[in-house]
């Protein structure tokens, strides 16, 4: 699917007859009991969550004909699920905050609601405020979250940057309409699973530094925020603890710390592990007990150096982290290498069956 065809799925749910419709409806704020919010959000002020990392949803199930949202964003794409089943993209108009229509014309009877967030957008904040329904329509109890929960950090693969691209290169801020994390690795491997996750990822970072070799950019550096690009506020690791934590981090560590000859020198690859222990070591102190994937992409440079950091570890007696890898799909990159949708399904694939080899979740 090219991004031309892809924009022309975006119903504008702006027009001049939408706002219309949307005044006569009734406002629920974010904070209310029945409404679920999924990923990793910033509660500061819970009728205002804020978020910035990938892979947020919005979980509701409401009676009536009509369902609108209030945020703050007109820069993300949305996939909008109803009743379980994928509707639409949905795209607001606004940066400040505005009232839009996501669905009409519904029966008049009980429905649910999924609006998650596609694509990631860096170096900004966006913000919900709450749902709009009938005069008389109301949310209902939702069904418990899910029990097993899975963290991955990453960078684009984990994003899915990309993936519903069809041509081998593109402008990189063209490859936001075609990024779609519902088709990623992470969230086929959390729906394989029956669980809920959380995406900790953003494109181009790494281990020690970004692709280009800024040493800024690094995850651990930015692992303790509720918003991926600001220092502050701080995450509450008590909040949400996972059961397993999948890490994919070292495709542009490698591109980042290459020299002129495109070699990684051997201090350069020392900094990687060392830098890969410590955020082992921050994760036993955060999530005690969690179970730690190290995962590896195809580069032999990443697997070899991930597969040491595990065995360094079980040598020192820590056997709460494990290794895998996955493979390089001939014919299977799309949007400046990213894996493609297809690839996506064979990476979770690989990765799931890890998983259940080494029974890292609990039994369902």
């Amino acid at each position: 699917m090219n991004w031309l065809l892809l924009l022309s799925q975006v119903v504008l749910s702006f027009s001049p007859g939408h706002r219309d419709t949307l005044s006569a409806l009734n406002f629920i704020p974010a904070n209310h009991p029945h409404l679920q919010l999924f990923g990793r959000w910033d509660l500061s002020d819970a009728r205002r969550p804020r978020h910035s990392w990938p892979g947020v949803q919005i979980y509701a199930e409401f009676t009536g004909t009509r369902i609108g949202v209030r945020m703050a964003d007109g820069e993300h794409d949305y996939n909008v699920y109803l009743d379980g089943a994928w509707q639409r993209i949905f795209r607001g108009d606004q940066s400040a905050e505005a009232d839009y229509l996501l669905a009409q014309g519904l029966a008049n009877t009980r429905h649910t609601l999924r609006l998650t967030k596609r694509n990631c957008v860096q170096n900004k904040v966006f913000s919900f405020s709450g749902l709009l329904l009938d005069p008389g329509a109301e949310l209902l109890p939702p069904p418990p979250k899910p029990a097993s929960k899975i963290e991955f950090l990453g960078d684009s693969f984990t994003v899915a940057e990309g993936n519903e691209a069809t041509v081998p290169s593109m402008p990189w801020e063209e490859t936001f309409p075609v990024t779609n994390i519902d088709k990623g690795f992470a969230w086929l491997i959390t729906r394989h699973f029956q669980a809920q996750y959380h995406v900790t990822a953003r494109s181009g970072i790494g281990m020690v530094c970004d692709w280009t070799g800024d040493r800024s950019l690094n995850l651990p550096d930015r692992f303790d925020r509720a918003l991926m690009d600001a220092a502050e506020p701080k995450w509450d690791f008590q909040q949400w603890l996972p059961h397993l934590v999948v890490i994919c981090l070292g495709l542009n560590d490698y591109s980042g710390l290459q020299d002129k000859e495109g070699n990684v020198s051997p201090e350069n690859s020392l900094l990687y592990r060392q830098r890969y222990h410590a955020l082992l070591a921050r994760l036993r102190q955060v999530y005690p007990g969690v179970a730690l994937l190290a995962t590896a992409a195809h580069p032999e440079w990443m697997r070899a150096n991930v597969r040491q950091v595990v065995a360094e570890e079980q040598a020192a007696g820590r056997q709460d982290v494990h290794f895998a890898q996955f493979d390089h799909f001939a014919g299977g990159y799309v949007a400046n290498g990213h894996p493609s949708v297809a690839s996506h399904e064979k990476i979770a694939g690989q990765l799931s069956a890890a998983i259940t080899a080494l029974q890292l979740l609990p039994t369902r």
